[in-house]
């Protein structure tokens, strides 16, 4: 195992070739490192394991390289190690960028250390800053990623996180979701008001849809499906009914959708969700 950061060479990949890895050094921490480790051997990509201490402990490289030998066994073998000291989500971020990481993967567990820094302000730190996709990790890893959901506002944003999920995951079926909101007082002036929505809300799916561009191969992996109310509301509904393997979201979006991914609400969601969560920031 390397002790120190290692420059990968840069590929033209639809698929990520270089993930960082967060790790406590615990046991517990195992959910997010499986899933980077099944990932990996999919995508044929290299793994850096990322320990981030406080700057006022001095941390022993040969301790650290055996405790994940010991917590992960030989699946630790031949990744790449970095200690680094400071705060979790600003030191993971920089640490992304240092070594080009295409994707950084992060646990769900609710512990006071960094296996739930995502929770709360932090993760708008990492998932602003952070140039890479963010996955946080909630289920044990038993499959792939074949059923996944993405939230869309018809923003370039969501555009781009769809994107991601079909370059990520070139085998899966996606279903892209837009909540569409009649207002209450609609209904009381016409009983046509509410039809007259839908219909806009198809048309403007049907563009957002042209507007991508998508190869056959690709188009034909997603279903646009467009649902009345809360988008909120309607992803933990969808979510709940146990159909899919994974949740995408842009970062940043029309309107509600900016509040509905990050912010105030980013914990929210990632908490709830019972799958997990794939951040994806566009890039500027």
């Amino acid at each position: 195992m390397a002790s120190h950061l290692k420059q990968q060479e840069q590929y033209s990949m639809a698929v990520p070739t270089k993930i960082l890895v967060a790790t406590d050094l615990t046991a517990r921490a195992d959910r997010p490192f499986a899933r980077a480790k099944l990932l990996a051997d999919i995508w044929n990509a290299a793994r850096t394991l990322l320990f981030v201490s406080s700057p006022k402990t001095e941390v022993d490289i040969a301790k650290v390289e055996a405790q994940l030998l010991r917590n992960y066994g030989a699946d630790a073998e031949g990744c790449n190690l970095a200690i680094n000291y400071g705060k979790p989500p600003q030191v993971i971020a920089e640490t992304a960028e240092q070594l080009d990481s295409e994707l950084i993967v992060v646990g769900a567990a609710r512990h006071n250390n960094i296996s739930d820094f995502f929770l709360g302000t932090a993760v708008d730190h990492l998932v602003h800053h952070a140039r890479s996709p963010v996955l946080i990790v909630k289920e044990r890893p038993r499959a792939n990623y074949d059923r996944i959901l993405v939230a869309t506002d018809f923003s370039e944003f969501s555009a781009h996180a769809l994107r991601t999920a079909l370059d990520f995951f070139p085998a899966a079926k996606i279903e892209l979701v837009h909540a569409y909101h009649v207002a209450y007082e609609a209904w009381l002036k016409s009983d046509g008001i509410a039809d007259e929505m839908r219909s806009d809300a198809e048309k403007e799916l049907q563009d957002f849809m042209t507007g991508l561009n998508l190869p056959e191969s690709d188009a034909s992996r997603v279903t646009p499906h467009l649902v009345e109310g809360n988008l909120h509301q309607s992803v933990h509904n969808m979510l709940d009914s146990g159909d899919f393997d994974l949740l995408v979201l842009g970062t940043h979006g029309r309107g509600g959708f900016v509040m509905a991914t990050i912010g105030s609400r980013a914990s929210e969601m990632m908490g709830w969700s019972p799958v997990d969560v794939l951040m994806v920031r566009k890039p500027a």
